[in-house]
């Protein structure tokens, strides 16, 4: 009998199909934060989702190049700064800037052992390592919350196809 599967490993898109697919998604937008030598690292990142509500866990998808992939690897801790609608430049800031730029005159802070918060995060999340694995190209993080704060109402920052939408009301 034929393996019905063989067909489909002939027509595997090509990584621009797949981030065209994937794109087609809209998602939230973070800035993922953690520590390195006693100084604040961070990043864009917008795969991020729920996997658990007992225990509360989260994931974070990052390019094996990442910058925050070691960082994370050696404090144990990261914080995942959910961005309002009034965010994008803070993303694009925390995607495109040198490293040594991102968190220049930036306000944020940090509670105990946790990861840095950002001032400007709707919704921030301090997380503990709980697990990685490498995934294809992407290290998949897993996150257990250990304290979140909710300190805006905004509606958040969201990303589809390439940009950036609003979901706030329209007067």
């Amino acid at each position: 009998m034929a393996d019905p599967l063989a067909s489909l490993a002939e027509t595997v898109p090509s990584p621009s199909e797949w981030r065209l697919a994937m794109g087609g998604f809209a998602s939230g937008v973070t800035i993922v934060t953690s520590w390195r030598e006693g100084g604040p690292v961070g990043a864009t990142v917008s795969a991020f989702s729920s996997v658990s509500l007992s225990p509360p866990l989260l994931l974070i998808c990052l390019g094996l190049k990442n910058p925050l992939c070691a960082p994370i690897a050696a404090s144990k801790v990261f914080g995942v700064n959910i961005l309002g609608d009034d965010g994008q430049e803070l993303a694009k800031r925390f995607a495109f800037a040198p490293e040594a730029e991102r968190f220049e005159g930036l306000p944020f802070r940090r509670t105990g052992r946790g990861a840095p918060q950002l001032d400007q995060a709707s919704v921030f999340i301090d997380c503990v390592l709980h697990e990685s694995i490498i995934a294809g190209d992407h290290l998949v993080v897993v996150g257990r919350g250990v304290r979140t704060e909710h300190p805006s109402p905004r509606p958040p920052l969201v990303h589809h196809r390439g940009a950036f939408a609003n979901l706030a009301p329209k007067a």
